[in-house]
Order: C-alpha cells, then structure tokens, then sequence
C-alpha cells in the first residue's frame, strides 16, 4: 500500500482524537514547538549531515524529516494504540534538538498498565554541554504534569550506544527488569513516584551532567 493510501485509509477509520497534546511551556531560555508538517524542515537541518551513527536515519533526509513529520501531525493524536507527538526544543531561540513521546495507549491505560516512552536527539554542536539533560529533565515533568494518568516513562537505547545509556541513568531511570528480550536495546524506566517533588532542571553541575 502506497503511503498516500496508508493515511487517507487511516483518516477514514481513525476519525476521533483520542489524545491532547499541549504546548510545553517555556523555561529559562528553552523554548519548545510541535514538530509539524509545516516546520519539518528544521529537524532535517538540524541533523543533515550529522555524523552519529545512532541519530534515526529519516532526520538525515529532507524526505525522511517530512515523512516522519506528516506521520505524527497525522496519527499521533488519532491512533488509540500508539499515540504520539514530537517537540522540538530550542535554546536562545536557536533549534538545538527534538524530543519524542510516543507509544501512549488508552487500551493499556484501562488495562493499568499506565506508561509512555520518550526518546531524544541532539544537534551536535550542543552535545556533552549539559543542553541535553536541562531538555530531557524539563520534558519527563512535563510529561508526569501534564499527563496524570501516566505513572512510568520508558526509554530504550542500542547496546553499543554507551553513551546514551549513561546519560538516560543519569536523568534518573532505572533499568528496566521486565522480562524485555532484545538482542539490540536495553531499556530503562522511570516512575512517578521516584520524581522529586522539588527537582530543578537547572540545578547540576554543568561539568558533570554533560551529554
């Protein structure tokens, strides 16, 4: 089925809106937008080129980005299975990464199983210089805030990507011990209830908290 057909087909079948995603309000000089079909160009230029083998190859592409846009603005609040939404954060007003919450499910929300899973990228001048975490931080009380129904967040990331597996440690995750079989992704989660009422994204040392 061509792609064309996938969405009108979808459109047909899928035509309430069973999730509501909010604005992120902004904080110090981080700013956050819908990723959209309108502004897709920016997550293109913000990783054409990117030499990260673990940056999601369609960012990397003009038709990737538009794609991978087009899906979101239009399944991500119709799927009742797999909702999803992206943001894409700045810094001083300047495009610096995207964030992902995805996998949100009112059939597992009734089942009390009551979960979503994030995930992240970074434009690569603003790696190790702390952006990432103040972002990543922000988004998860966001996401508990905003969301009350959700009690876990989940992240995943390849074996071989070290680096990101400690960094997602140090946001305060915990590896997941569900019996997950992967022979590619660790997975992590991160509970409610483990999130300090009191936590100030800004509050770390810069030196240490790097990614």
């Amino acid at each position: 089925m061509l792609k064309e057909d996938f969405y009108i087909e979808f459109k047909k079948t899928h035509t309430k809106s069973f999730f509501s995603f909010s604005e992120i309000p902004p904080f110090k000089n981080f700013s956050f937008e819908k990723l959209t079909e309108q502004n897709f160009e920016q997550l293109y230029l913000l990783f054409e080129g990117d030499s990260s083998p673990f940056v999601d190859e369609r960012f990397k592409s003009y038709e990737g980005a538009k794609e991978h846009a087009r899906f979101i603005s239009i399944c991500g609040a119709f799927s009742p299975k797999h909702g999803c939404q992206d943001w894409l954060f700045k810094l001083n007003n300047e495009y610096a990464g995207i964030l992902h919450l995805y996998d949100l499910s009112r059939e597992t929300f009734a089942d009390h199983h009551k979960q979503a899973w994030i995930g992240f990228a970074t434009a690569e001048k603003y790696r190790k210089s702390g952006v990432s975490f103040r972002a990543v931080n922000y988004f998860i009380n966001y996401i508990f805030d905003n969301y009350k129904v959700i009690d876990s967040i989940y992240s995943m990331t390849l074996h071989e990507n070290k680096i990101a597996r400690a960094f997602i440690k140090k946001c305060g995750f915990a590896l997941d011990e569900a019996d997950r079989l992967s022979k590619d992704h660790t997975f992590f989660v991160r509970k409610r209830d483990e999130v300090e009422n009191d936590f100030v994204v800004n509050s770390f040392d810069e030196t240490e908290w790097t990614w």
